[in-house]
């Protein structure tokens, strides 16, 4: 074992240490009060932003020519707001370390075959996620620890504890190193075994690696999800997980049902962004707690002005309280969702996602009946899954055109010469329905069977992939309905 081996292993154990010690003070500020909560939150802001006055040539001229902080506490409305555009376009100023240049991250992590550390200090991951934009982002040990830490917090939530022997836990996601669901398995060193396998394999593969696992905890995209509940049913995979977790895709309560007769257990939702916004479902499975004393939250409408609890925003801004190497600060993310007004059953003063309704750039804009344009949101597409014949499905906004592409669940059986009961036409009929539903004008619809679907480099499976030229603006009518 080399040098950079060996620096490497030690940092990995003490960040596990870091990251239970971080999880269990995280469960503390769960059942405390809104104010002590308030001023945890505050106190890292403080550390942040003022660290990045310092560090950051971006910032530090931001705060030169505007003076948002001068005298008194940092105010979060005071601060810019980015998105990841001008996050990579400005990223060698925005970083507070002069030893990170964007090409040569970018080139390195193109490079690298398994999980290490840029100049064995920083953790590194690229996504271009399901919004399709290049992001790339850079951790300290800090930064690093908070992630882990959530995820140890949420097995505690499902009842996973430390046991010996060690727990198996199995995550199915994403090939690349430089992706977070594949950092994310390195906590396998620790309370833990754990299994990353690469959703890129062969399904044969992924199920054979599953049963020699026997995982207690299983983790995988929705649809990759999916796949296994067949494979299950079938008799091909033969795991009893006593806990099932989904994570990074919409999960249609079809998909939920199918999971949970599957395999005997319902499964819990997790949100998680490479941004550093995480949480996930409690025990009483009504929406989603966000950690947001490691991750400041701000619900906005499309003129960035602050949304209520209880109505759907246009995005959110996230606000890393932790990582200081690369400051994300009122980062946008994309994804429209609104916040429960209402406290949940298990007591945690967590805010809590009461829909997710995806991103809002798979919006989809449509000419209305009555003239104007009407946005069809990704989960008016969910009726799909009802279908017992569809395994997965993805629809691509081509103008006016919508073409879906659907994945029989057999896809062996030989399709039905005529007659409703054909798949495609019963689906398109399914489909012009509902979208007459909501407004559209004279819908266009054709489907497509296929034997597989593309999928983004982090193994995402995008339902929804609209035209640019076509995505709503603010006259658009979005019509939303919670989950």
């Amino acid at each position: 074992m080399n040098t950079t081996q060996v620096r490497y292993q030690w940092r990995h154990v003490a960040d596990l240490a870091a990251a239970l010690r971080l999880s269990r003070a995280q469960m503390s500020r769960e059942h405390g009060t809104h104010a002590e909560l308030a001023r945890h939150q505050q106190q890292r802001l403080e550390v942040v932003v003022r660290h990045a006055a310092t560090h950051s040539p971006f910032y530090r001229r931001y705060f030169a020519e505007t003076g948002a902080l001068a005298g008194g506490p940092v105010q979060l409305t005071r601060l810019p707001v980015l998105d990841k555009s001008l996050l990579m376009e400005h990223f060698d100023e925005l970083v507070c370390d002069p030893r990170l240049r964007r090409d040569e991250l970018l080139d390195w992590v193109g490079r690298i075959t398994r999980d290490q550390l840029y100049l064995d200090r920083y953790r590194v991951m690229l996504t271009s996620g399901s919004s399709g934009r290049l992001g790339l982002f850079v951790l300290d040990a800090a930064g690093w620890r908070s992630i882990p830490a959530g995820l140890l917090r949420g097995t505690t939530w499902y009842g996973l504890r430390p046991t010996l022997p060690r727990q198996r836990m199995a995550f199915v996601g994403g090939a690349s190193p430089s992706h977070i669901s594949r950092q994310a398995a390195t906590i396998g060193i620790g309370p833990h075994r754990v299994l990353a396998v690469p959703i890129t394999l062969p399904l044969p593969r992924i199920v054979q690696a599953l049963n020699q696992f026997q995982p207690t905890y299983l983790q995988a995209y929705p649809s990759a999800a999916t796949w296994l509940a067949d494979e299950q049913h079938a008799g091909r995979l033969r795991v009893s997980p006593r806990i099932l977790v989904t994570v990074a895709e919409l999960r249609t309560p079809q998909m939920t049902q199918r999971l949970h007769g599957a395999f005997g257990v319902r499964p819990f939702d997790v949100y998680g962004s490479s941004e550093g916004l995480f949480g996930s479902e409690c025990e009483h499975h009504q929406g989603i707690h966000l950690f947001e004393d490691t991750t400041l939250v701000e619900n906005v409408d499309a003129d960035g002005q602050p949304v209520p609890p209880g109505q759907p925003g246009a995005r959110l801004l996230v606000t890393n309280l932790y990582n200081l190497v690369q400051p994300l600060l009122r980062l946008e993310v994309t994804d429209v969702v609104t916040l429960d007004p209402d406290p949940c059953p298990c007591g945690r003063i967590l805010a809590r996602m009461k829909a997710i309704y995806g991103r809002s750039d798979d919006v989809l804009s449509l000419c209305a009946r009555d003239g104007g344009q009407v946005a069809v949101h990704p989960l008016h597409f969910a009726l799909l899954t009802r279908d017992p014949q569809v395994g997965e499905f993805q629809v691509i906004q081509e103008g006016p055109l919508l073409r879906v592409l659907v994945v029989p669940r057999h896809p062996s059986s030989p399709p039905v010469a005529s007659g409703d009961d054909r798949l495609e036409t019963r689906l398109s009929h399914a489909i012009v329905q509902q979208l007459l539903e909501v407004g559209v004008l004279d819908p266009q619809v054709t489907v497509e069977r296929r034997s597989e679907l593309a999928r983004t480099a982090g193994g995402k499976l995008k339902l929804v992939i609209a035209d640019p030229a076509r995505r709503p603006g603010e006259e658009a009518r979005l019509t939303l309905r919670p989950r």
